[in-house]
Parts: C-alpha cells; structure tokens; sequence
C-alpha cells in the first residue's frame, strides 16, 4: 500500500468512527425525517427487501386481522398493523448500509452478524438472553408505534390539524400508491403493498397507518420549530461547558511501552507459528524505559511542532541504524490535529482534560499516561506526548456561497499542473471576473456568467443544475480547505474573491451568512435534542403499552432472498 493509499485509508477509518455525540445526533435526525412525497417513497420503495414469506390461508388472514398484538392507549393494533412498524424498521436498518451498494449486504453481515439471506427468527442477535433478530425488531417495532401512538393521541387531544401541503398529500396518497405500483411494475397498488408489507396488508389499512405516521411526525415537526432559544439561552446553557463548543489543535507523539520491550522467550505451536512472552521484569523495564523516553520529551521544552520533532528523532529508540541510507525519510514526526471539535477528541479522559482546559496556553507541552483495565487491575500500555498549538471558540459564520471554477489543465502523464498551467488558468478567472464587475454585479450576473463558463459539472452542486450554489457551509464540512475558510469568514453579500484550491482557480460570490454562528449553531442543535429528549419522555410516560399475542407478526422474514 503507498503512502497516499494509508492517508486514504486513515481518513476514512477517522470518517467512520463516529462520536457517541453524533450517533445521537443522527438518531434524533431520524426521528424528524421528513414526511412528505419523499418518506412515502422512502417507507414504499423498501432497498433490497423481499418477502421471504409464502401467502397466508384465508384462515391466517383473518386471525392477523382479528387478533390484538399490541394495546397502546385505548388503539388496538392487530398483527398486520403492527406488521408496518415491524417491516419498517427493517427497512431502516437496511438503508444504514445502502451506501455500500452491491455489497451492502456483506457489510450488513460483517458488522452486525445479521445474515440477510436467512430468515430472521433464525438467527439469534444476543446470546446471552437467546433473543433472535426477529425479537429484535419486535421490540423495534413496538417502540416505533408506542412512540407514533403517544405523539398522534397527544396532536388529537390538543386540536392539531395538519398543514394544507400534508393534507393534500394524505389526500393524493392512494394516487401515489398506484404510481409507484407502476413505476415498479406491479399490477395494483395491492400487489405491491402485498410484496413489501406481506401477504395481508391492504391499502385501507396502509392508508391508516400512514395518516397515523404522518400527523405524527408533523406534529413533533411543529414542535421543534417552535423552540425558540435567546442569546442569553446560549450564554446560559454554555456557561459551565464552554470548551465542548471549541475546536483545538494539538501535536501527539505515542509512547508505546511495547515497542521497548527487550529480550522475551520465543515458543512455536504443533504449527510452527511462534509466540514471544514475557516477563515482569522484563515487561517492568519496558515500561521504565517508555516512560523515561515521554519524560525526556518534556524536559526538553519543545514549543513548536520543529522542536518536538527535533527531540522525538534525538531519543535512542528513533535513531536510524548507521547503514540506513534513508536516514532522511525515516525520521519520526508527531501526528498534527488541527481544529478538531471537542466531540471527535479520541484522546483518554485525561488527555482531553489536559487539552481541553481553561488555562491552557500555545506551547505547553505534557505527557499522559495511557492505561487499559480496572483501576484495581491498571496497565499502563504508553504515555501521550501533547504539545498544546491552539484553541478555536467556532466563532466564524456558516455560509451560503456561489462559485465559478476555473479548471487547471494538466497533462495526461502529470498528476500537478505545471506553472504556465496554472497562470494560464487564474488568467481566465481574472477575465472573467472582471467581466462580471464591468456589468451590475449581481447574484443574477454572477449565475448567468457561471452557467456558461464554470468547470463544475457536479449533478448535486454544479453549475448547471444547482448554479453553483453550496450552502450551510461550516469548518467541519466536506470540503477542500481554502474553499471552508472563505466561505465561513466574515463577508458581506455581493463580495466576490478568486481562491486557489486543488482544484483550480475558483471565483467566489458570497450569498450570505446563517442567522447564527457556527458555534451557537451547534449549541442551538443541543438545546432542540435536550428539549425533544424530554418531552419526548414525558409523552412516553403517559402513554400504556399492553403487549398481546405476537404469534402473527412476519417473524420469519427474509431481507434478502436473492
């Protein structure tokens, strides 16, 4: 693997390594999805899901139909309408990994051991308690219409009414049924409800649980617009944890007490395969001498990343063997982190206490200790060296910016542009930004001079589709530096600016700025997940749960039986 596969590579296993912040934050994400044209198309047009059920006799059907699974309030709910909640929720949790397209299914079985090719009620999900994935989305299930029950009673008992756009769409949604029914080649609505839904659902019932689903969701959506939070609500909430709103920057070198052990005992299994062990003595002098290393690292005073790396590569433990002819390329550096969100911090506790303190200065250099186990059974398995280069209170703008890319041309045996390459192209966007301050310099001009001459052919985000347009852009977004730091800076609608980036020359217009800053941006989102956390809880409380027979709901479901 070349260097710049591993750098791939490191970037995204960082990518993937979400925070327990996040997490939440998605989860409450997905509790206020959208409910209109989009969450019916997304519940009917289930990715990768077909039933692996056979259809149900005259008699199963009618005992599904009669039969009480589930008692939330005063709503009886039997088995097949319980049984939207239950193949949901398998829906949700397939579109987790529809990223990964044709191999969605292997990262499925990878990650959580679920088999989509076997039928649920045969694969056991915890085996400690023996619960199959079957009971796992029972429960799932249960919870989902436990909640939409209690948001749904809570909307009726305080005269909600749905808005004219959700009511039209509750009003058309038969229509749309025997829309995608076609598009997806179904004969009836029916039939295709049949293939997603099992062999007993209906449009009637379908219908109702879509109402349901919809005002609830609607509901809870007019909640949180309806939160309203003042500055001094900011300042308040911030008080006693302003650092988890701060960004920081740090250098790290890792001590890792095993790259110092010495000596050992050397054993080979019946299969030749050998086994290097230990002793105290042994293990008590790798540590010793690790800690001796990280110590000599702070007496030196480094205060700068040259003078950390300086003192890194004088230790013995990274001095090049006297016959290495790339001395120069071995040398060891410090990992550089810069503007990294308190919440993706993936040091230890006192690691992140030490970075994340008030006092803390540009300069400081400490080390910490690294243990794995229990207090009463600790070991220390390296020492983090942290020089301290900068704290950043996210202070800047979120922005709302046009652009107009000037693409560098490069030739076919060249991975840089050449000099002349890159004049020849800054000459353009000068042209044509010149252009543009010759006419009425407005956002109008900008989007008809970008429409003809931009190199940004993007689906999502180009010129043609989108006028090159690019908004909510914070310090953390996915893209190319320069083009963060401009359109998070402070600026005043109208300005416009050429910015270098890797991808060519690109002349900015800014739109404008979010009502609030990045940092109360993020403040304000906690506040809402604090806020909806409890009154969710509240209405959770109130609502009773009754659970009755379960024996008809679709346990033997198969998610992919291709």
């Amino acid at each position: 693997m070349s260097a710049s596969d591993k750098k791939k590579l490191r970037k995204e296993q960082t990518a993937a390594a979400t925070t327990e912040k996040q997490r939440t934050e998605q989860k409450q994400q997905k509790k206020l999805k959208a409910y209109t044209l989009t969450f019916i198309i997304a519940m009917v047009l289930v990715v990768a899901i077909f039933l692996g059920t056979v259809l149900s006799t005259p008699v199963v059907t009618l005992l599904k139909k009669s039969t009480t699974s589930l008692t939330i309030n005063d709503h009886k709910i039997d088995a097949v309408e319980l049984n939207y909640f239950y193949i949901d929720a398998i829906s949700d949790f397939v579109n987790q990994f529809s990223d990964y397209g044709d191999y969605a299914s292997m990262y499925m079985q990878m990650s959580t051991g679920l088999n989509p090719a076997k039928a649920l009620d045969s694969q056991v999900f915890n085996s400690t308690t023996g619960e199959t994935w079957a009971d796992y989305f029972t429960d799932a299930a249960i919870a989902n219409a436990k909640w939409f029950y209690a948001l749904y009673d809570d909307a009726m008992a305080n005269g909600f009414t749905l808005s004219k756009e959700d009511q039209a769409y509750l009003d058309q949604a038969e229509d749309y049924l025997d829309l995608y029914a076609a598009f997806a080649g179904a004969p009836n609505a029916k039939t295709y409800l049949r293939s997603i839904y099992g062999p007993n659902a209906s449009i009637k019932s379908y219908l109702a649980y879509n109402e349901l689903t919809t005002v609830a969701q609607a509901y809870a959506a007019e909640y949180v617009n309806g939160l309203e939070f003042t500055d001094e609500d900011f300042r308040e909430h911030e008080k006693d944890k302003y650092g988890e709103y701060s960004s920081y920057s740090w250098l790290s070198y890792y001590v890792k007490v095993n790259d110092y052990l010495e000596g050992g005992t050397t054993t080979k299994d019946e299969n030749g395969k050998e086994t290097t062990t230990y002793s105290d003595e042994e293990k008590a002098a790798a540590l010793a001498a690790a800690k001796a290393d990280a110590e000599a690292l702070l007496a030196s005073n480094a205060a700068t990343k040259e003078e950390l790396n300086a003192a890194i590569n004088a230790l013995e433990i990274n001095k090049p063997e006297e016959d290495d002819e790339d001395s120069d390329e071995t040398k060891v550096e410090a990992a550089e982190y810069t503007n990294v969100l308190y919440s993706n911090i993936t040091l230890n506790e006192d690691g992140v206490k030490w970075l994340t303190d008030s006092e803390r200065e540009n300069g400081n250099l400490t080390y910490i200790e690294n243990t794995t186990g229990t207090d009463e059974n600790k070991t220390t398995v390296g020492f983090y060296v942290l020089l301290w280069t900068g704290k950043n209170d996210n202070l800047m703008s979120i922005g709302t910016v046009r652009h107009l890319l000037v693409e560098w041309e490069i030739d076919k045996d060249k991975k840089e542009p050449s000099q002349e390459q890159k004049d020849a192209a800054k000459a353009e966007a000068e042209k044509l930004l010149n252009t543009f301050r010759e006419g009425d310099q407005s956002e109008e001009a900008f989007i008809a001079l970008l429409k003809t001459n931009s190199d940004d052919k993007d689906a999502t985000t180009g010129a043609v589709n989108n006028e090159g347009l690019y908004s909510g852009i914070t310090p953390d977004s996915g893209y190319v530096q320069a083009f963060k730091d401009w359109a998070t800076a402070d600026h005043e609608k109208g300005d416009v600016e050429i910015i270098e980036t890797e991808y060519g020359y690109h002349i900015m217009y800014y739109v404008e700025a979010a009502e609030l800053n990045y940092r109360d941006t993020m403040i304000n989102n906690v506040m809402i997940n604090d806020a909806y956390n409890t009154w969710q809880e509240g209405l959770l409380e109130k609502a009773t749960v009754t659970e009755g027979n379960l024996k008809y709901v679709d346990t033997d479901y198969v998610i992919a039986a291709n």
